[in-house]
C-alpha cells in the first residue's frame, strides 16, 4: 500500500486536475487511504484541524466520483437522530483512479488531434 500512496502524493497535481478536485478532497482521500480504516467525518475534521462541513463537502466529491464509500456506524447507544457514518476508501480505489486518468488523459489528446 505505501507505494500505492507514493503514486498518489507522486500523481497529486494530475488527480486533483483531472477529478476536478481541491486540496482538501485530495487529503481527505489520501487520509482515508493512508489509515486503512473507516473514519467518521468528525475525526477526520480533528485530525485535518478543519471544519466538519468543509471534510463533509469533500466526502460528498468523493462519494460521487465512486472514490469512497459510506458506511453506518454501529453506535447502539445512539438511536436517537441522524446516523452515524464512517467513510472508507472503495476496495478498488486505485484501480479506479488509474482509469479515470487514462480517460482524463485520452480525452486532453483528443482535443488536440482534433483542433489541429
Amino acid at each position: 500500500m505505501s507505494s500505492q500512496l507514493e503514486i498518489l502524493d507522486n500523481a497529486k497535481e494530475s488527480i486533483k486536475c483531472c477529478l476536478k478536485i481541491g486540496d482538501t478532497d485530495f487529503d481527505s482521500l489520501v487520509l482515508l487511504a493512508k489509515l486503512g480504516r473507516p473514519m467518521s467525518s468528525e475525526e477526520m475534521a480533528s485530525t485535518m484541524n478543519l471544519s466538519k462541513t468543509t471534510v463533509e463537502n469533500s466526502l460528498k466529491k468523493l462519494l460521487d466520483l465512486d472514490l469512497i464509500e459510506r458506511q453506518k456506524a454501529n453506535d447502539e447507544s445512539k438511536r436517537i437522530g441522524r446516523p452515524k457514518y464512517l467513510y472508507v476508501i472503495t476496495e478498488d480505489l486505485f484501480i479506479k483512479i488509474r482509469e479515470k486518468l487514462d480517460r482524463c488523459a485520452d480525452t486532453i489528446k483528443n482535443s488536440f488531434s482534433t483542433s489541429a
